[in-house]
C-alpha cells in the first residue's frame, strides 16, 4: 500500500533566542486515508527546559518518558492548535500562500510563519538527518570572547548534540549540568552587551550623533529567488539565513517587505 510520509521537528526559542531540538514529529498517510502520527521527544534537551519557557507538548503527557507518542487516525491537539482544518473557508488561500496545492497539516506547520500564540513551539525541516552530532572545538585554535563561545556551546547543547573540546566532553550524562552552568554566563554575557549598546546610543544620542540603525543591505534578485524556494519548501529556513547571511528575524521582515509587493 502506497503512504507518503512528512517529518518535522519540533523547536522552541527561549528568551536568549536559543534554540532547542525538543522532539521529532512524523505523519504518514496511506492511501486508504488512515494516517499516523509519531512523536519522538529528545529528553535530554527536554530536561534543559522548565516552565515558564515549556510548559509541555499540548496533548501528550511526557511525564510517562516514552521513547514515541503514536496517534492512530487520530489528530494530536498539537496540530490541531496549530495547522488548518479541511473546512476552513480560506485554506485555499492559506495553501497557496506556502506553495501548496492540497493540506498536509504538518508541511504546512513547517512552511508557515504563522505562530501559534500559546507557547513558544514550533516545527521547521529537519536539516539533514537530524542524528545527534559529536562537534568538536578547537579552543587554542583562535582566542573567542566568553559571550562567543557560551553561545557555541549551548547551541550544541540546546539541538542535542555532544560536544569534544580539549579537556571536557558534554554528553547526555553530563548535558544538564553544562547547560545551568554556560546559561548564567552567557545571560550575564548577553545582559552586559545590551547594556553597552544601550549606554553608547544615549551617548551618541547626547552628542548629536546618533543616526539610527543602518538598515542591512541584501543582493535583492537572489534574495527574490530564495524567497520563492522557501515558500516552495525546496529551501530550508536554515539554508535561506546562510545564503543571504542575515538573522532569521531579518529574513521574515525582509520576506514579508518582498510578499507585500506582490
Amino acid at each position: 500500500m502506497k503512504e507518503k510520509t512528512t517529518t518535522g521537528i519540533i523547536c522552541l526559542r527561549d528568551d536568549l533566542d536559543l534554540e532547542y531540538r525538543i522532539a521529532k514529529i512524523t505523519y504518514t498517510v496511506r492511501e486508504d486515508d488512515h494516517f499516523t502520527y509519531v512523536f519522538t521527544p529528545c529528553y535530554p534537551v527536554l530536561d534543559l527546559l522548565s516552565p515558564p519557557v515549556f510548559q509541555g507538548i499540548p496533548g501528550l503527557d511526557l511525564g510517562l518518558r516514552k521513547p514515541e507518542y503514536r496517534r492512530e487516525d487520530t489528530i494530536p491537539v498539537f496540530i490541531s492548535e496549530r495547522a488548518p482544518n479541511q473546512n476552513r473557508e480560506d485554506l485555499a488561500d492559506l495553501l497557496e500562500g506556502v506553495g501548496m496545492r492540497y493540506l498536509d497539516p504538518l508541511e504546512w506547520l513547517i512552511r508557515t510563519d504563522l505562530r501559534y500564540p500559546g507557547d513558544r513551539l514550533y516545527v521547521r525541516k529537519p536539516d539533514g538527518d537530524e542524528e545527534k552530532r559529536c562537534i568538536s572545538f578547537s579552543e587554542s585554535a583562535e582566542p573567542e570572547r566568553a559571550r562567543m563561545l557560551c553561545q557555541r556551546l549551548l547551541t550544541a547543547i540546546c539541538l542535542g548534540d555532544d560536544v569534544q573540546a580539549s579537556g571536557y566532553s558534554i554528553d547526555d550524562a553530563n548535558r544538564r549540568e553544562f547547560h545551568s552552568l554556560l546559561i548564567c554566563l552567557y545571560r550575564n554575557e548577553v545582559h552586559s552587551l545590551r547594556n553597552r549598546r544601550i549606554e553608547g546610543i544615549r551617548n551618541s544620542a547626547a552628542a548629536g550623533k546618533y543616526r539610527g540603525r543602518q538598515r542591512i543591505r541584501i543582493d535583492e534578485p537572489k534574495a527574490v529567488e530564495i524567497f520563492r524556494g522557501f515558500r516552495k519548501g525546496t529551501i530550508s529556513e536554515s539554508e535561506a539565513l546562510e545564503r543571504l547571511s542575515i538573522s532569521r528575524s531579518t529574513f521574515y521582515r525582509r520576506l514579508k517587505e518582498h510578499e507585500a509587493k506582490l
